[in-house]
């Protein structure tokens, strides 16, 4: 892993039911999401609360993202297996 980087990967269904799994950035994260988050942010008056911090929260919340390496294996195991 990058030091100092952080990755997050997230799953969906694709187009065609398939499965598709993305690993990103939190550099990635900020250049597609932020510019649409701010401008929402705005349109709900919530000046005071728009940083970049809360921006890459509401991403990872929003698409249910878990904290991985650049290739998708999880940085702390799921919480299931965490009293195992």
């Amino acid at each position: 892993m990058t030091a100092g980087k952080k990755y997050w990967t997230i799953a969906f269904p694709g187009e065609f039911g398939q499965s598709v799994v993305e690993t990103w950035t939190e550099d990635q994260i900020m250049e597609a999401y932020y510019p649409y988050w701010k401008s929402r942010m705005i349109e709900a008056d919530e000046h005071s609360l728009i940083t970049k911090e809360r921006c890459l929260e509401d991403w990872i919340v929003v698409h249910w993202a878990v904290e991985t390496d650049e290739w998708g294996e999880p940085v702390y195991p799921p919480i299931e297996l965490m009293g195992s």
